[in-house]
């Protein structure tokens, strides 16, 4: 066998290999998954989009290169010593097996024996055939290859429904602050679902409006999702099929590029983007969010710690970090400071802050608060009530500081980010919100949902939409009467090619 023969053969018992191993491993790393998704994650990866979990491409590199390398190896020269003594003149192999044969006790043994010949000469002659038989059936039973995704009522809605962003600036635009206050809901001021109100501190300002139904759309309960959801006015689905996870992939260096969101249109508009949160911005891909869609400034646990701001090891982040987390005080505090600056220097700003204590399922509460503030005895026997009374208390310090700031043309809206993840004793739940803005800007429905924050917070700060319902992406302006509004209740599955364009996978 020449050389170009050998090379030839290595290279197609890799590849039987890696076909061999992959269904296995796509299995056990994300279970049944489609040919379309595993294409489109391929698809991901070469266009630059996704770097990949690193776990996963050391797994890869473990599982799809270094072992089939191996096993074709052992499978080369192992073929090739059986042909050596094939082929030897003294038949060696005919030799042995006619003295098995002799030493055979009875004609049973003489006729497993002629059937395993048989056997092996078939499996030899015919070995190609029998790996791809095995290929088959491996990806029949670990992968959904052969199969194709169900059809779901909803599959085009996204594409059916979306309205690219159509707005121009009018002459005297505002400054906008939006807290979103983690897991914050009207339960929460609900006296039958707690035996009391919880965040009787926040409703003490009249001048606040509130949507009476801010209900939450099916899937998209998690900070990320509320984030894009309400910035961008569509729905934080999976890379279209993508069988990765894109709440816990780190691989990602950009995050839907081709979306216009608020902040990009603000960032054309000559507007600073802040971004403040007492979380890591790696997590969950905040930080490629942020690079992507034009925050010029943002501040995490990192950069918070790094500036000098408190920490805590009973904060969020208590058990990851030496150092711990930070309190919502603490947070807030650090957002007045850079407010404080901000009005020195006059120019326009967009700024999001997310809170952390009352994450579910009991929260991370500041024990000074438990102590001092809801005088409770044991600070460590504390309970989700407790916290949200606790992050309650620091909101309201933050509105009634914000408002002595006195800031010139700056409005102000307070929001749960998505709903408590708890089971309550409450079928119909919504979520937390008020509005400090114009009297002349009036609610002209009672519902609402995260879409409708993009064209909403777009008005707030005398940005014009221009068409006749205030539409953009898949929302609403409340402030806009639309007689067609309807509830989505349902969650958004399947493919869509606007979404893969926001990707930058298509040529929409």
């Amino acid at each position: 066998m020449n050389i170009k023969s050998k090379l030839f053969s290595q290279i197609v018992f890799f590849i039987l290999f890696v076909f061999l191993i992959l269904p296995l491993w796509l299995n056990k790393k994300f279970g049944l998954i489609y040919y379309e998704q595993f294409i489109f994650n391929v698809k991901l990866v070469y266009f630059g989009f996704l770097d990949g979990d690193s776990n996963i491409v050391k797994s890869a590199i473990k599982w799809l290169i270094i072992v089939p390398i191996i096993l074709s190896l052992t499978l080369f020269y192992t073929r090739n010593i059986i042909i050596f003594f094939k082929n030897k003149k003294d038949k060696s192999v005919d030799i042995i097996i006619e003295k098995l044969r002799k030493v055979k006790n009875n004609y049973y043994k003489f006729k497993i024996n002629f059937f395993f010949q048989i056997g092996f000469y078939i499996f030899v002659r015919f070995f190609y055939i029998f790996i791809i038989l095995i290929i088959i059936i491996l990806y029949s039973k670990y992968t959904n290859f052969f199969h194709k995704p169900g059809e779901v009522s909803n599959l085009d809605f996204l594409d059916k429904n979306y309205e690219y962003p159509n707005v121009s600036s009018n002459q005297d635009t505002f400054n906008l602050v939006v807290i979103y206050a983690e897991s914050f809901e009207n339960t929460m001021s609900d006296k039958k679902v707690f035996d009391e109100n919880l965040i009787i501190d926040l409703l003490k300002f009249k001048e606040a409006k509130s949507i009476k139904f801010f209900y939450q759309v099916p899937s998209t309960g998690y900070t990320l999702s509320s984030l894009v959801s309400t910035q961008c006015g569509i729905p934080l689905l999976k890379i279209k099929n993508s069988f990765f996870d894109v709440i816990n992939l780190k691989g990602i260096n950009t995050f839907l590029p081709k979306l216009t969101c608020l902040t990009d249109i603000l960032h054309e508009n000559n507007y600073y983007n802040y971004f403040i949160s007492s979380d890591d911005l790696e997590n969950s891909l905040t930080n490629k969010f942020l690079e992507t869609h034009n925050y010029t400034n943002y501040y995490g646990l990192k950069e918070l710690t790094d500036l000098g701001y408190e920490t805590s090891k009973q904060a969020y982040h208590n058990k990851k970090k030496w150092d711990g987390g930070i309190h919502d005080n603490i947070l807030l505090q650090a957002s007045l400071d850079v407010l404080k600056n901000l009005k020195k220097e006059n120019k326009k700003f967009f700024m999001t802050i997310m809170t952390l204590d009352s994450h579910a399922p009991d929260g991370y509460p500041n024990r000074e608060c438990l102590k001092e503030r809801l005088d409770l005895i044991n600070v460590n026997n504390y309970t989700i009530k407790d916290t949200v009374k606790c992050s309650s208390i620091y909101l309201s310090s933050f509105i009634e500081d914000f408002k002595k700031l006195n800031l010139k043309n700056t409005k102000l809206i307070v929001l749960g980010d998505h709903l408590l993840m708890k089971n309550l004793k409450k079928k119909d739940r919504y979520i937390f919100n008020q509005f400090y803005i114009d009297d002349n800007l009036q609610f002209e429905r009672d519902y609402m949902n995260f879409y409708d924050l993009f064209p909403t917070f777009l008005e707030v700060i005398n940005f014009k939409i221009n068409n006749d319902f205030g539409k953009v992406g898949l929302g609403y302006s409340i402030f806009k009467n639309n007689p067609n509004y309807e509830i989505i209740d349902f969650t958004m599955n399947g493919s869509s090619a606007i979404y893969d364009s926001f990707w930058g996978l298509s040529d929409l």
